[in-house]
Parts: C-alpha cells; sequence; structure tokens
C-alpha cells in the first residue's frame, strides 16, 4: 500500500492573478470549472482503477458495468443524490450572479405550487 502525503495540502499560485476573461466574476467561474473537471477526471481514474482490480478479481468488470441496466428505486436515488449536488455546486452561483433570477423562479414556484395543489 502506498502512503498517501499532504493530502490536506493546497496549492495556489502567488501574486496578481491575470484576468484572463472579461471580468474576474467570469475568470472565477472557469476556474470553478477546470476545478470540477480536475476532480472529475480523478474520479474518473479511480473508477476504472477498481473496475479493472474487480475484473481481475474475478468479479465484475467495465463491461458489466456498462450492461448494468438500473431499476426505479436506483433511478430514484441517483436522481436525489445528482439534485443535492446541483443544488450545492450551483447554489451558490445562482445566489451571487442571478439573485433577481431566483428570486422570480422561487415566487413561480410557489404559485405553481398553489395551482397545483387545488
Amino acid at each position: 500500500m502506498v502512503e498517501r502525503k499532504n493530502q490536506e495540502r493546497t496549492s495556489r499560485s502567488k501574486g496578481s492573478q491575470p484576468v484572463v476573461f472579461e471580468d474576474e466574476t467570469q475568470d472565477a467561474l472557469a476556474g470553478m470549472v477546470l476545478s470540477l473537471l480536475g476532480e472529475v477526471m480523478v474520479l474518473k481514474d479511480r473508477l476504472d482503477a477498481n473496475e479493472r482490480m474487480l475484473e481481475a478479481a474475478g468479479l465484475h468488470g467495465p463491461g458489466d458495468v456498462d450492461r448494468f441496466s438500473p431499476d426505479g428505486q436506483v433511478n430514484q436515488h441517483r436522481g436525489a443524490y445528482r439534485q443535492a449536488i446541483y443544488d450545492r455546486v450551483l447554489g451558490s452561483a445562482l445566489e451571487r450572479l442571478m439573485p433577481d433570477s431566483l428570486t422570480e423562479q422561487t415566487a413561480y414556484d410557489g404559485v405553481l405550487n398553489e395551482v397545483a395543489s387545488d
């Protein structure tokens, strides 16, 4: 087993950061997207390693995962955690970048719920 070191360390560039897009907000969002992309790639590599190790152990492999067909309960579970992730990742951006739209959407949702409950 390989010992992992410096798991808590976060590296950031020193000094002033150049503005690549029209403003700092766009740069911050682009940085967020690139950071998330990096995390997705790490997860993809780890998932690939796990599938290959399971296949080598005689259990299941990538082909079995590709053929897996989730039932309704699995789809419902996945939908719930996806929505929670969307809310966490996009929630702060919506609150900061589009507060008026968020207020309008909340009001619309309220009206829709009232009409639907009648």
